[in-house]
């Protein structure tokens, strides 16, 4: 069996572990934190659940759903140990760790009210656990950035710390940590050329690059624009190549002169509902878009593409959406929601 056909055949065999929407509607169902965690112990979320003791909260069931999502990706990456784009999208999990630890430290908290909400797990399963040491361990959120000055992320959160000194706008150490690391995977996408090989499996995996280069370009422009960046700041988060949303295009959001403008440019784009709301509210339509059609092509790699390493990052990201789904089920049951709401916002 080729390497290619292996990784496929992996890829398809773990997708067969995915929770089927019968079972989340069960566990929607659920009336209490309790109960969702007992009825989720006859699935393969069994073994990071039995380290937690009850009382449950959302947060600390999140931790314990991304434990899951950070085995399958690992899982992958070793059976396609070539494949360098499977590694740069595990560094996903790593910067969703360091801006979440950064914004802790911009907003003054301590290092126990960090470190629960940090999955420490996924940084464990690398060796990478002294990079969120460094940011935890800091004073402030400026120390955390000379600190990591020398890593993958240094440039950028030092850009992040800037325009979150001049605007008070937390969310940006979102945007540049994430600019990092699409960075190199656009880089390295572009660097191979057996990736842009005219075939029905290279391209897509083109399109979930593509997609997820697009929807960084155009919502980081968006909402950068809409919390005070301009001109070349804005220019300056655009990351190349780009691909339906061309730099023509990207000029033409930047030139906008209102946000629902600059959403009607993307709207047209994507064939996407016309939105309604305020500036906040348009640009998480058009996040929403993205998300959906992002599941869409994950799915369609099971069926249209040939065994390979298409359906290895299509697997990333349905691990992913499920993930999500688990995690906003958790915050609903939390609460009190109806099954029903619950339901309403997961992607399937």
């Amino acid at each position: 069996m080729s390497s290619r056909v292996f990784i496929g055949a992996r890829s398809f065999a773990l997708r067969g572990t995915l929770l089927s929407r019968r079972t989340m509607e069960t566990l929607a169902e659920s009336t209490s934190l309790e109960e969702f965690v007992n009825r989720l112990r006859e699935t393969p979320y069994s073994a990071p659940l039995s380290k937690l003791q009850p009382p449950y909260t959302a947060r600390r069931l999140e931790l314990a759903f991304r434990e899951r999502f950070a085995d399958v990706q690992l899982t992958l990456m070793r059976a396609a140990s070539n494949f360098e784009l499977l590694k740069l999208y595990y560094m996903k999990n790593v910067a969703w760790n360091v801006k979440l630890a950064l914004k802790s430290k911009a907003l003054g908290k301590s290092y126990e009210e960090s470190i629960e909400y940090i999955d420490l797990y996924s940084e464990e399963l690398i060796g990478r656990r002294e990079l969120i040491a460094k940011v935890l361990s800091a004073q402030d959120v400026q120390e955390a950035a000379s600190l990591m000055s020398g890593s993958e992320f240094g440039p950028e959160i030092e850009k992040a710390v800037l325009a979150f000194t001049n605007t008070n706008e937390v969310r940006f150490f979102d945007i540049y940590v994430d600019h990092a690391v699409l960075s190199k995977i656009a880089k390295t996408y572009l660097a191979n050329p057996k990736f842009h090989a005219k075939t029905v499996d290279i391209a897509s995996l083109g399109n979930i690059i593509a997609l997820d280069i697009d929807s960084y370009n155009l919502l980081s422009i968006l909402r950068a624009m809409l919390w005070g960046l301009q001109g070349s700041e804005l220019k300056d988060l655009i990351i190349q190549p780009t691909f339906r949303a061309s730099l023509p295009l990207l000029d033409k959001l930047i030139a906008s002169e209102s946000t629902a403008e600059a959403v009607k440019l993307v709207q047209e784009l994507y064939s996407m509902q016309q939105p309604v709301g305020n500036d906040e509210e348009l640009i998480n339509a058009a996040e929403e878009m993205f998300l959906q059609e992002s599941l869409r092509v994950a799915s369609r790699a099971f069926f249209w593409q040939k065994l390979g390493p298409t359906q290895a990052l299509a697997m990333t990201k349905l691990i992913e959406f499920e993930t999500r789904n688990l995690s906003a089920m958790a915050v609903g049951i939390e609460v009190g929601l109806p099954a029903s709401d619950i339901l309403s916002k997961l992607k399937f």
